[in-house]
C-alpha cells in the first residue's frame, strides 16, 4: 500500500481533529445515564401535556409536549455506552430512559385519565390514541422510520459537525433532534396509561410493543449503528486517556516546580498521530519547558505508539485558601 493510500485509509473512519472529541463523548453519556429532579419533573410536564393532546385528540398539543420531553440524554447514554463498552453508562441510560417511559410517563398517564374519567364527561379513545393503540402496519412501518431517522439524526450532529459537542449552540440543534425522538416515545408511552385507565388492557399491549419497536430503531438502529459507521470506536476514547495520563506523568517526572494543576487537551489527527496542549499552574519560578515537551512526546509515542507534538504552557501562579479540611462548603457538605 502507498502512503497516499495509507493516509485516506486512517481519515476513512473516526474523527480527527477535534479537542478531547471522544471523551467529551464520554461525559455527554455520562451525564445522559444520571437520573435527576429535573429529568423527572420535565417527564411530568411532557406526559400531562400529551395526555391531554391525546384525550383531546389535538396533534399540536402532542407536538407542544414532544417540545417538552427530555429523551435526547438517556438515548445518547445508551449508544455511546454501548459503543464504548462501557456497562454503567449503557445500564444507566437504558434505565433512565425506561424509567420515565413507563414509571413516569404511563403512570402520569394513567393518574390523569382516572381523574378526568370521574369528573369530567365525554371522554372516549380518540384517533390520536388509536394511532398509537391500534397501529396498521403501514402506521408500524413509518412510525419506525420516524424513530430510526431520528436516532441517526442524533448522531449525525455529534459527527458530520463533531466541533459541535463543545459549542454552545448546538444544543439548539439537540433541542430539536430531541422534539423528533420524543415523537417516537412519550406518545406510546401515555397511551399505556390511558388504555389501563378505560379498562382496555389491548391498546396498552398495542402501544407497548410499539413503545418497544421505537427504542430499538431509536437508540440501536438509528443512534449506535450511525456512530459505528462514522468511525467512532472504544480505542480511540482509551488513547485519548492513555495519552493524557502519560503526558501528565512525564511532566510530573520533568519539571522541578510545585504544580497546582495540569490540564492535558488533546487532539487525534489520524490512527497514528496527536497533537497535545498542556497547561501547567506552578508555584514559582517557571522553569524551561522545552525538555519536559521532549520527554512527554517521547514517553506517549514509546506507551501508546503515537507520533505526537506537544506543547507545554507554564503559568506562574500563587494560591492561598482559608478552606480547611472539614469545613463545609455553602452546600453543606465538607470540603476535602
Amino acid at each position: 500500500m502507498t502512503n497516499l493510500h495509507w493516509k485516506a485509509a486512517e481519515k476513512r473512519f473516526g474523527i480527527w481533529g477535534v479537542r478531547d472529541y471522544y471523551t467529551l463523548l464520554e461525559q455527554m453519556a455520562q451525564e445522559g445515564a444520571e437520573i435527576t429532579s429535573g429529568y423527572v419533573l420535565m417527564i411530568l410536564a411532557a406526559a400531562l401535556l400529551a395526555t391531554a393532546g391525546l384525550l383531546l385528540n389535538s396533534p399540536a398539543a402532542i407536538i407542544g409536549a414532544m417540545c417538552v420531553a427530555p429523551f435526547l440524554g438517556p438515548s445518547r447514554a445508551v449508544c455511546i455506552g454501548g459503543l464504548f463498552r462501557n456497562r454503567k453508562i449503557f445500564v444507566g441510560g437504558l434505565l433512565k430512559q425506561i424509567a420515565g417511559l413507563l414509571v413516569v410517563g404511563t403512570v402520569t398517564a394513567y393518574i390523569i385519565t382516572v381523574l378526568l374519567r370521574d369528573t369530567t364527561p365525554g371522554l372516549e379513545i380518540t384517533h390520536e390514541i388509536l394511532l398509537r393503540a391500534m397501529p396498521t402496519t403501514r402506521d408500524v412501518v413509518l412510525t419506525v422510520l420516524i424513530a430510526v431517522g431520528a436516532g441517526a439524526a442524533a448522531s449525525l450532529s455529534l459527527t458530520a459537525d463533531p466541533r459541535i459537542v463543545a459549542k454552545p449552540w448546538g444544543q439548539i440543534i439537540d433541542a430539536m433532534i430531541g422534539v423528533e425522538m420524543a415523537i417516537s416515545l412519550l406518545p406510546p408511552a401515555a397511551v399505556i396509561g390511558i388504555g389501563l385507565a378505560f379498562g382496555r388492557p389491548e391498546i396498552s399491549q398495542n402501544a407497548f410493543w410499539l413503545l418497544v419497536v421505537n427504542v430499538i430503531g431509536l437508540d440501536f438502529l438509528g443512534s449506535t449503528l450511525m456512530l459505528a459507521i462514522r468511525g467512532v470506536r472504544p480505542r480511540y476514547l482509551e488513547a485519548e486517556k492513555a495519552i493524557r495520563q502519560t503526558t501528565e506523568e512525564a511532566l510530573v517526572a520533568a519539571l522541578d516546580c510545585q504544580m497546582e494543576e495540569v490540564t492535558a487537551r488533546v487532539v487525534l489527527l489520524s490512527e497514528a498521530t496527536t497533537d497535545v496542549h498542556v497547561k501547567v499552574y506552578c508555584q514559582g519560578q517557571s522553569p524551561p519547558s522545552a525538555s519536559a515537551a521532549e520527554a512527554a512526546a517521547s514517553r506517549i509515542t514509546a506507551r501508546t505508539g503515537y507520533r505526537s507534538k506537544v506543547r507545554v504552557e507554564l503559568i506562574p501562579c500563587q494560591s492561598f485558601s482559608t478552606f480547611q479540611l472539614g469545613d463545609p462548603l455553602p452546600g453543606g457538605t465538607p470540603w476535602r
